[in-house]
């Protein structure tokens, strides 16, 4: 029985091998380089993306941003002084 779900070996294994030869070849400082480079560039999701297209995407619902000004008054929140049964 074997542990590896893929024949053709990890992948995990074959990107750090891949990672490690980048960096024998080219120097570590220039492989982060370009790896926080990549990140940096990285596509964002623009600003303005309609709801529908955020869930044909898979992604949740847009946060508003909640101030604490907003939460109504009551809500539900107990009197601190008052006890129950009292």
């Amino acid at each position: 029985m074997s542990y590896n779900s893929l024949p053709e070996g990890s992948i995990v294994l074959r990107l750090e091998f891949s990672i490690a030869d980048a960096v024998h070849q080219r120097g570590l400082l220039s492989v982060l380089g370009a790896a926080i480079s990549a990140w940096w560039n990285r596509p964002r999701l623009p600003a303005n993306l309609p709801a529908s297209l955020r869930a044909d995407v898979g992604l949740p619902p847009e946060q508003l941003p909640v101030h604490w000004l907003d939460v109504p008054g009551h809500s539900g929140i107990p009197d601190p002084l008052r006890r129950p049964g009292m």
